[in-house]
């Protein structure tokens, strides 16, 4: 049997057989301002309120500034920490050592020891790594990030126990899913979003490009995102409701 996850973004399990895959990689990809630290705090709060503990990684915001956000929202994260039900990590530290060139690169066995440490140690059963370029400190070849993605993405699999999330921004233009191009085909599911013009206005859309073992809308949702219920998944833009499995 499959055991699904919310995802508490409202308006999109529906679409995707009832939430994500336990135990499974998802990754959340769009350009900046697109909402995808929205999303990765929405996912965790879902969790937080069904009794699920989280922890949130972070490599461009510091912790202070990830609980601004979510109180900005009207999300009160920080009774969460308080009680050690919520971490939020600054990644940077694990990579301290190769910045200051005491090492060449980062085993993943390094940054899975790590990582399932604080899961067991906080007993989380959600984890959003927002975005997943700064695990990656590699300067060789493409074809070798290319490797180390795939593996920190089975290690996470195997390791952690959680169902994670992961987002990655994509340059303006780029014909890729993910910044580096190969963790939309590892990841269980893809959901991309992105900013778009719509009937004379600018508005923020959302579309599931991959969804393994989901029945799945193809159409592109416009969503909003509104104090107090954060993204809130609407309209179709093309109301041909097509599906996919």
């Amino acid at each position: 049997m499959i055991t699904r996850v919310p995802t508490g973004i409202k308006g999109l399990d529906c679409f995707i057989g009832g939430g994500f895959i336990k135990g499974k990689v998802y990754l959340v990809s769009g350009e900046s301002g697109t909402g995808k630290t929205v999303f990765g705090l929405q996912y965790l709060l879902a969790g937080l309120e069904l009794g699920e503990n989280g922890i949130y990684i972070s490599g461009d915001e510091k912790p202070d500034h990830l609980l601004a956000d979510a109180e900005s929202l009207g999300w009160k994260f920080g009774s969460y920490v308080q009680e050690k039900r919520l971490g939020l990590l600054d990644v940077s530290p694990f990579f301290k050592d190769m910045r200051d060139g005491k090492v060449k690169e980062v085993d993943v066995r390094t940054v899975m020891v790590d990582l399932t440490k604080h899961v067991r140690r906080i007993g989380a059963k959600r984890v959003v790594i927002d975005p997943i370029g700064p695990l990656i400190f590699r300067d060789d070849c493409q074809e070798g990030i290319k490797d180390y993605i795939r593996d920190i993405i089975f290690a996470m699999e195997d390791n952690l126990g959680c169902t994670i999330l992961i987002t990655s921004g994509i340059p303006s233009g780029s014909p890729n899913l993910s910044r580096y191009g190969v963790a939309e085909f590892i990841a269980e599911g893809v959901i991309l979003l992105g900013i778009r013009e719509y009937n004379n206005r600018r508005v923020r859309t959302l579309l599931i490009r991959k969804m393994r073992c989901s029945l799945t809308d193809l159409d592109e949702h416009i969503f909003e995102i509104l104090p107090d219920k954060g993204i809130v998944v609407g309209e179709a833009v093309a109301r041909t409701r097509r599906y996919k499995y």
